[in-house]
């Protein structure tokens, strides 16, 4: 069966595309939902509006994500965390509180766009993937002190 999809689907395709399923996914999951309608030449007409709007949206979410991915460059987080003589930190600084510290700074950034391999355990600076948008990876700076 020939569905029309309004919204993107994981594993489908995207928001305007026509794609072919069997007919219980279509009548069971992805029209209830109201993910898809039956592909006819009135959604058809309905899809090129729909596929116009998501360019014009991706266009302005990517610009948005550059303006965004410019401004965190230029971040530094600073952290003050008691750490014994040889540096380690007694706690770790994780992707929570690294979302917090930028939420302070006014950036909307949740904690599973922050890419982090472990909690950072030592004082001194790290550098810090965070996940923007798709592909677009951004590094943010963050320095760890001694409390004193």
């Amino acid at each position: 069966m020939k569905v029309l999809l309004i919204k993107t689907v994981d594993s489908l395709g995207t928001q305007g595309e026509v794609v072919n399923v069997a007919s219980g996914y279509a009548r069971n999951y992805l029209l209830p939902k109201k993910l898809a309608v039956v592909a006819t030449t009135g959604s058809l007409k309905m899809a090129v509006s729909l596929k116009a709007a998501a360019v014009a949206r991706e266009k302005e979410q990517n610009k948005a994500a550059e303006v965004l991915a410019e401004k965190l460059r230029q971040v530094t987080l600073t952290f003050t965390a008691s750490a014994d003589e040889n540096g380690q930190l007694y706690g770790g600084i994780g992707e929570r509180e690294i979302s917090a510290a930028l939420q302070e700074k006014n950036f909307e950034i949740d904690k599973q766009q922050i890419l982090l391999e472990s909690h950072i355990k030592n004082l001194g600076d790290h550098k810090v993937q965070i996940k923007v948008l798709g592909d677009l990876i951004e590094t943010v700076n963050v320095e760890v002190k001694a409390q004193s």
